[in-house]
């Protein structure tokens, strides 16, 4: 097996471990992965590694050094010791940017079934969750599924807590690192909104240009920039982790800022927890924990359903902007690896590795 992993405590320094495949034991099956997506949502994986157990997922064997950065993707069952899955059968879920992973599916029924690993059973069972799909799918489908599907399915749980709030108050909703894909799933919801405030996306110089052909936002501003932006009641949504630019901002807004959502660390190497001094008006959102409140809170299979439909329609717009870029094997998605990991990624492409 290969697999890429990455120094805990540095995430560019990188390594391709070759490690002989283990004999599987009764219940277990063996997947083959096909094809992971890889975005700046997952350096926000590594950046949560030790406080949100994204570490735990995909251990090493050989200490604390180095860790796995978890990602989505499709794969096929090669080998199998379980009665309920056969060899053949393709999965789509969480894995490890790897060729192969031994799992123990449990909750098994026709859509999915679960990861029963035992270093597993501690972590949200959203990521023990696997999709059991058709096989021969559409290509294109399947690889905006992997690229799109979990950041877009965050982009909506945003929007749908931002509107059962009403906002907020807010006349403007700021999104932080408005080119990153969770930031542009959820200015798509929030124009298809017609009860949304304005949306503003707060971006790099070099990614105004992007933001604004998106047709999402009502106005991008470069960070350099920020004294543009306006001083009217705002909620503010945060996928950088940018401590200096969110500080900035609350001290730009003032009693003008009405909430501030901390989700992402897409500029992971400048994050800082201690920023906030104003709790009352700041959460750290956890779009699993927040899934099966909601998912209680509405009729069975409502919010799921929900979610499921603006998944779909904005991942199929995103055609018009997005450009898959392939690498295939582990060893050449390691050279694409420092550029994500650098945030300097063009932000009209996605990356896919096909293994």
């Amino acid at each position: 097996m290969q697999r890429f992993e990455v120094k805990r405590n540095a995430f560019s320094e990188f390594r391709v471990a070759k490690t002989d495949d283990a004999a599987l034991n009764e219940g277990e099956i063996r997947v083959a992965v096909d094809f992971f997506a890889f975005t700046a949502n997952n350096m926000t994986y590594a950046a949560a590694g030790y406080t949100l157990g994204y570490w735990q997922f995909f251990p090493v064997a050989d200490g604390e050094e180095f860790g796995v950065i978890p990602v989505w993707g499709f794969a096929n069952v090669v080998e199998s010791r379980s009665d309920a899955v056969a060899v053949g059968e393709r999965l789509y879920g969480y894995f490890p940017p790897a060729d192969s992973l031994v799992m123990l599916p449990v909750r098994v029924d026709d859509k999915s079934l679960f990861d029963g690993a035992e270093h597993r059973q501690s972590l949200p069972p959203l990521y023990n969750r696997y999709q059991r799909v058709r096989a021969g799918g559409p290509v294109q489908a399947e690889q905006l599924q992997a690229l799109l599907g979990p950041l877009y399915n965050t982009s909506y749980c945003l929007w749908d807590q931002l509107k059962e709030n009403n906002f907020y108050g807010a006349e403007q909703v700021i999104l932080i690192s408005a080119s990153s894909k969770t930031s542009i799933g959820l200015a798509k919801a929030l124009s298809d909104d017609p009860n949304a405030p304005p949306v503003v996306g707060l971006t790099s110089s070099g990614n105004v240009d992007f933001v604004n052909k998106l047709g999402y936002y009502d106005g991008a501003i470069d960070y350099k920039n920020l004294s543009d932006v306006s001083a009217t009641p705002t909620v503010i949504v945060d996928m950088a982790g940018n401590a200096g630019t969110a500080q900035a901002l609350r001290d730009h807004l003032g009693d003008k800022l009405a909430y501030f959502i901390s989700v992402g660390l897409t500029h992971w190497d400048q994050a800082d927890a201690q920023f906030d001094s104003r709790r009352e008006r700041h959460e750290w959102f956890f779009a699993p924990s927040y899934i099966l409140d909601r998912s209680k809170a509405l009729e069975p299979g409502e919010f799921a359903r929900n979610a499921q439909n603006f998944v779909m329609g904005a991942a199929a717009a995103a055609g018009e902007w997005l450009t898959v870029q392939e690498a295939s094997g582990v060893e050449a998605f390691s050279e694409h690896y420092p550029d994500i990991c650098a945030g300097a990624m063009n932000p009209a492409e996605g990356l896919i590795c096909k293994l």
